[in-house]
């Protein structure tokens, strides 16, 4: 009925979703979605999963309203690959994203992958976003060249480049004449050498292809003020519903959030929103600016009657910055996902577990939904979902024939929305480096290879323990055992059913259409540029 692959749910299952949606289609119109996309945010980072976090009411009001998964999963642990996945519904072996863009990138993701945004567009839908987008910054690989019709946002993360100011989570002591952990360089004079430091812009394209300029063209903010820059996104996104509430076509828009990443910045109203101890309160401050947020834009939707119209997502695209780079004041938590046998003397003997590994609480976020007057409230899932099923289910919800020449690694999840189905059995893989390292399965994560990195500043143990591969593979049950402190010892059937279920996925990405992404740089004549004789770019 829905080509996806043969792991998605039961047939039946299936059969009872597209009765139901092929009622739905025919009576309505198509719905419109909207996507909330958190930056280093871990799972325990909300209310929704630990009730004791203060700083979230309107994502817990959200959640409230519709479903919250448990187990909840980014495409990959880390930004780009992570943001791939979510607009594409495949893992990062198939769009060959497996590693960050930056500021010298002369390409991004293959032109060969399509986005929902070209699909859904394709099918008569408005579609804009906001935010960070981190695929690619020139002409082809601009959000307006991979189906969005506007973009307001950053071409990749808000500490990749020098700044003008001074954010909060910026230690008050330390010298910005060099990048310090969470924390950005301040910016050269414009009439200083260039000495590799850009300033990080902030783009506002009001058409396709860049409105047929050069994309530097619509750089309004270079660099961007980081006091200001969630409201821009907040009101951007009320104008925009605002006229899609005049418009009869259905909208698709995607806001990938600069918070919780560092450097942790904020409006200066949001100086006490956190009650948290010492510079822990930066971190709370920002996470309540970004919540405030999600409030606002949620409210905007139900005044302007389109609530019961719209699908709304909410997760992150990777777990907390635990990182050598970051103070460990600037991250977030996981929650139980620790990733402790990395750190065990007989395990990997050291190291961070969270953004960028593929343990747990690298790619294990907070998710939820909601569709008024068709999600059931109140609803609290334990299927294994991921931002890899959004695209495969709105194309589901909105009665969409999946292009042929491809496959995608998310399921429809509507089964799930719609009638309360948990979904167990099925595969999610997990990128690490180059290679597809990691797999969950049901209840089990199960790893070819286990790492750790540099933990972050303010560690008392920074050892980073080396690299691991298990053969056979090394295996845990992540519901009796979410910290993977307990290796599990397997039988000679059980591991022959994990090998099958990994050959089976390695055969479909080497014998189905998968992409090749260039990775070269150009130097700073690539870098994003409102002013080239500026040393930093800064804007006159």
């Amino acid at each position: 009925l829905l080509r996806f692959p043969a792991r998605t749910p039961t047939v039946a299952m299936q059969f009872q979703a597209v009765v139901f949606l092929m009622s739905f289609v025919t009576a309505q119109s198509k719905p419109s979605y909207l996507i909330f996309f958190l930056d280093d945010n871990g799972w325990g980072d909300s209310s929704i999963n630990v009730p004791d976090v203060q700083e979230t009411p309107n994502m817990k009001r959200l959640a409230d309203d519709g479903i919250s998964f448990s187990d909840f999963h980014a495409a990959a642990p880390v930004c780009t690959p992570s943001r791939a996945g979510l607009l594409t519904g495949r893992t990062a072996a198939r769009t060959g994203v497996y590693s960050n863009f930056g500021q010298e990138s002369l390409y991004g993701i293959s032109p060969t992958e399509l986005t929902m945004a070209d699909m859904l567009r394709a099918n008569g839908y408005q579609t804009h976003m906001i935010g960070k987008w981190h695929l690619g910054h020139h002409a082809g690989y601009h959000p307006t060249y991979r189906g969005f019709e506007s973009w307001l946002g950053l071409p990749y993360s808000n500490d990749m480049g020098c700044l003008d100011d001074t954010p909060q989570g910026c230690e008050p002591y330390w010298s910005r004449n060099v990048s310090q952990p969470a924390c950005p360089a301040l910016c050269p004079a414009d009439d200083a050498p260039r000495t590799g430091q850009v300033g990080i812009p902030l783009y506002d394209t009001k058409g396709l292809n860049c409105s047929n300029q050069p994309c530097d063209a619509s750089i309004v903010e270079q660099p961007f003020n980081v006091f200001e820059l969630n409201d821009r996104y907040t009101q951007r996104a009320v104008d925009l519903i605002k006229n899609f509430s005049t418009d009869d076509k259905p909208f698709l828009l995607y806001i990938g959030y600069a918070h919780t990443h560092t450097p942790l910045m904020y409006n200066p109203r949001f100086e006490n929103a956190s009650t948290r101890a010492g510079r822990g309160k930066i971190f709370g401050n920002t996470l309540a600016e970004v919540d405030a947020s999600v409030g606002t834009i949620y409210d905007a939707l139900r005044d302007h009657g389109l609530l019961n119209d719209t699908v709304i997502f909410l997760a992150a695209d990777n777990g907390p910055a635990d990182l050598g780079s970051v103070a460990c004041e600037a991250m977030g938590s996981a929650g139980p996902y620790t990733g402790d046998w990395q750190r065990s003397p007989f395990g990997g003997l050291g190291g961070a577990t969270l953004k960028t590994t593929t343990w747990e609480g690298g790619h294990r976020v907070v998710g939820a939904a909601v569709w008024h007057g068709h999600i059931q409230p109140g609803q609290r899932s334990a299927s294994l979902a991921s931002t890899l099923d959004y695209l495969p289910t709105m194309l589901s919800l909105s009665d969409i024939q999946p292009p042929a020449d491809r496959v995608f690694d998310g399921i429809d999840l509507s089964p799930t929305l719609l009638q309360e189905q948990v979904i167990l059995n099925r595969t999610i893989f997990i990128p690490d480096g180059h290679a597809m390292t990691a797999m969950r399965y049901k209840h089990l994560k199960v790893y070819r290879k286990t790492s750790g990195t540099m933990p972050c500043v303010g560690t008392a143990d920074r050892t980073v323990g080396k690299p691991q591969y298990h053969d056979p593979f090394l295996v845990f049950n992540v519901t009796a055992d979410p910290s993977e402190v307990y290796p599990l010892q397997l039988d000679s059937a059980a591991l022959a059913e994990l090998r099958s279920l990994w050959h089976n996925y390695n055969s479909s990405v080497t014998n189905t259409k998968h992409s090749i992404t260039n990775y070269t740089k150009g130097g700073s004549s690539a870098w994003p540029c409102c002013s080239p004789a500026s040393s930093c770019c800064r804007c006159k």
